[in-house]
């Protein structure tokens, strides 16, 4: 081989290198983009809970309430 062809050769693996690396770091990103713009899913429960279990879960002592 030719020392033209080999390094043409060699430019081209480093240039093909780096656009694998640059294509890979665009798509991580692109990823952290759209899970950072995700909504957290809230849940809301709708029922009516008794009061003596609130107040036996919340207050210390018996004669609280």
């Amino acid at each position: 081989m030719t020392p033209k062809i080999l390094a043409l050769g060699v430019a081209l693996a480093v240039n093909a290198a780096a656009l694998v690396t640059v294509n890979v770091a665009m798509l991580d990103g692109a990823a952290r983009e759209r899970e950072a713009q995700q909504e957290v899913e809230r849940v809301v429960i709708f029922g009516e809970r008794p009061a003596e279990t609130f107040a036996a879960k919340n207050c210390p002592g018996h004669q609280t309430l």
